[in-house]
């Protein structure tokens, strides 16, 4: 249990490490001429995002690149989303189905509609993020020169800047968005979608599966497409910026979905996809199944607890302290590969300012996962607005 405890600790104090070492290279999307900018579609899937999604669309139309149009898919809504970005100048297709597959199945409508037209690009972002200037240009561009899809690096804002919990919660996404994709590119490998802020050749993205089968839809959809053949790259540069839920409930009924879904992967995915990089050779393959068997932060340190406690029992009672060093040295390692990676991306205040908080959000993530053992979230639920 040390050791199965261990690696993912590892793999994060590898990526870690390496994001400190990164140097930003200049990027080459804003020396495109604008006759080679690739044909793009910006895809906007939207439920009942009246309240939001105006500062969406003005984030991308005060930037957008040539040869480049927004498509909304107002997917279920019964308020006015379709008509406001109809409004402001975004094309606009409503669809009503079912409901039951969410935010892939709008994505999946959207790519229907553009076989009239096709792209040569479909950049994603969500209808409640703010994409940064010239954030739409380097993902389309990186997707059509790498033949591949591509991850922006999306951030959320904690909700609440005076709540240790809310900044720790930002810091823990920031870790897992940013840092250690930030790693990976660094080492030439490939990283996880995570959300609002990818792009794709249209005809790799065309007839992918969407994540099916899973609520973690673009880790499902990110393993699919690498073994497809189409490993996804990291664009640290465009950034897009998302916002914690302000309401507790609607906080952990978000981090429920996610992480439950991430778990899944975890002890069902992770393990075949090693597999399968391990008899293939494929550094790709074995990089983004470690990838996958890191499970969130709190759980990581749930299971640290656990198995320095056994560890601990085997001391005392046996005086066998091997496991208990162990982990003691890679908890050291990690929690200081981590601070770290905090304080270089986030500042030092922000950092010093969660640790405080942690305790607390162990406990918080508690009840999420005995619910995973117990009635795990197995649907997809869209996360509300504030």
């Amino acid at each position: 249990m040390a050791v199965l405890t261990s690696v993912p600790m590892l793999v994060v104090v590898v990526e870690a490490i390496a994001a400190l070492g990164f140097r930003k290279r200049e990027a080459t999307a804003t020396a495109t001429p604008e006759k080679e900018f690739p044909r793009t579609v910006v895809l906007i899937p939207a439920h009942n995002e009246e309240g939001v999604i105006s500062r969406s669309l003005a984030s991308m139309f005060a930037d957008l690149p040539p040869n480049c149009r927004l498509l909304c898919v107002a997917h279920n809504c019964t308020d006015a989303t379709a008509e406001t970005a109809r409004n402001l100048g975004a094309e606009v297709i409503e669809v009503q189905d079912e409901g039951r597959g969410g935010k892939p199945d709008a994505l999946r409508a959207g790519l229907q509609w553009l076989d009239a037209s096709p792209p040569d690009v479909v950049v994603v972002v969500d209808a409640d993020c703010v994409v940064s200037e010239g954030a739409v240009r380097m993902l389309a561009t990186q997707a059509w020169e790498l033949n591949r899809p591509v991850m922006g690096a999306y951030f959320f804002a904690p909700s609440d800047v005076d709540k240790g919990l809310c900044n720790l919660s930002s810091l823990a996404v920031l870790l897992k968005n940013y840092v250690r994709p930030l790693g990976l590119h660094a080492l030439g490998l490939p990283c996880l979608l995570n959300g609002s802020g990818s792009a794709y050749p249209f005809q790799v993205i065309r007839n992918a599966p969407q994540g099916e089968g899973s609520i973690a839809e673009d880790y499902q959809l990110a393993i699919d497409l690498l073994q497809r053949g189409y490993p996804t790259a990291f664009v640290p540069e465009a950034r897009v910026d998302g916002q914690l839920p302000k309401r507790e409930e609607t906080a952990l009924s978000q981090r429920r979905r996610w992480e439950h879904g991430h778990m899944f992967l975890v002890f069902r995915t992770g393990p075949r996809l090693l597999l399968e990089g391990l008899k293939q050779l494929d550094k790709n393959r074995v990089a983004l199944a470690l990838e996958v068997a890191v499970p969130p932060l709190a759980f990581l340190g749930l299971m640290w607890v656990v198995a320095a406690s056994l560890s601990l029992g085997l001391y005392v009672f046996y005086g066998y302290g091997g496991p208990l060093g162990f982990l003691a040295g890679m908890a050291a390692v990690f929690v200081a590969a981590v601070l770290m990676s905090w304080m270089r991306f986030a500042g030092v205040k922000s950092t010093l300012a969660a640790l405080a908080a942690v305790p607390g959000y162990l406990m918080w993530k508690l009840p999420l996962y005995r619910d995973f053992f117990t009635r795990r979230e197995t649907r997809w639920k869209k996360t509300e607005r504030d």
